[in-house]
């Protein structure tokens, strides 16, 4: 009886094997710790006394250089520095992050194990050791995590998981699927991306776009391995789930109309333009499918060949990488 309890363990392990894609297990690392100094600059902005606000903002000044780096002696930058820390809309904001965020006891190990990834990864590049969280007031053309001077600067209004203060600014539905706190990671990791590795490049043809994009969500997940497919790409989970199950429809579609080796700027826009969905296929079909499409080039491409991820992320030959990856959807 023994015998065969032992037989049924080995079997279920076996299959639980055979269902991990092979780029997960090859994104199972084993990190070292990663310490950051948190400091949370909105409890200290929007706890200046007004009556005295030049004075207290000289005060600190030196130690929030990255926010307050300006002319303090101009009534001018003082002055909408005032006018923001004494806005209702601010003080809203500061309120909400309050009251989802009294601690940062979800936010620290999370942008930690991320960085704790890229160091694993890249011992050679000095990271920040030090970082502020803020309200900035949900600025759609501000990143809402930047690396500036050194520091890790961190919007936590941007994380208040669809609260009705995005209706109210007229964020689109589309955008506020991504503002729940899972997304921080993603977010940290997509800036340590683009402050790191990331190198301009003229847009190309379709293809080339497909896995340029691809292995910026890869390295994303390589960071953050957990995370749900649909976070990765910014998908509610519906959407996430229409591209699963049309994915060898659409890549029919795409080879067919030979749009694949297109580069014309209405190919990009169709298949990389963010938005509600991707019209030409369905409402129901999110926007950026080239993303979704490069995404599984690079996962069939570490699964078939195996990878380091610096070599990687430096390929330069595109196109090669995308045949190398011997990439065949589900029909």
């Amino acid at each position: 009886m023994k015998r065969i309890t032992l037989i049924i363990l080995a079997l279920l392990a076996v299959a639980c094997q055979r269902q991990t894609p092979a780029y997960k297990v090859l994104l199972d690392v084993k990190t070292e710790p990663y310490d950051l100094l948190f400091e949370r600059y909105e409890d200290v902005l929007f706890g200046l006394d007004t009556t005295r606000f030049q004075q207290e903002l000289k005060a600190i000044q030196d130690h929030y250089s990255v926010f307050l780096g300006g002319d303090l002696d101009d009534a001018e930058a003082v002055g909408y520095l005032k006018d923001f820390a004494t806005d209702p809309f601010s003080l809203h904001l500061y309120r909400q992050v309050k009251a989802a965020f009294p601690d940062l006891k979800r936010v620290e190990p999370m942008v930690e194990d991320v960085l704790a990834h890229f160091h694993y990864y890249y011992p050679e590049i000095e990271l920040p050791r030090q970082a502020f969280t803020c309200v900035t007031g949900v600025i759609v053309d501000v990143p809402p995590v930047q690396i500036i001077d050194d520091v890790l600067v961190i919007s936590l209004d941007w994380y208040l998981d669809g609260d009705a203060v995005y209706d109210q600014i007229g964020m689109p539905q589309y955008m506020v699927v991504r503002t729940n706190v899972a997304t921080l990671a993603k977010d940290v990791a997509e800036c340590l991306y683009a402050t790191y590795l990331a190198e301009w490049r003229k847009q190309g043809q379709i293809v080339e776009e497909m896995v340029f994009y691809g292995r910026r969500d890869f390295f994303v997940e390589a960071m953050c391995p957990t995370m749900p497919d649909s976070v990765l790409l910014g998908y509610a989970a519906r959407q996430w789930q229409w591209a699963v199950e049309n994915e060898g429809a659409a890549w029919a579609d795409i080879v067919g109309s030979r749009r694949l080796y297109d580069a014309s700027l209405d190919a990009h826009m169709m298949l990389f333009g963010d938005g509600p969905f991707t019209q030409a296929y369905s409402n129901d079909a999110p926007a950026r499918l080239g993303e979704f499409f490069g995404l599984n080039i690079l996962r069939a491409y570490v699964s078939n060949n195996g990878y380091d991820l610096p070599t990687l992320m430096r390929r330069k030959d595109l196109q090669e990488l995308f045949q190398d990856s011997g990439y065949k959807p589900k029909k």
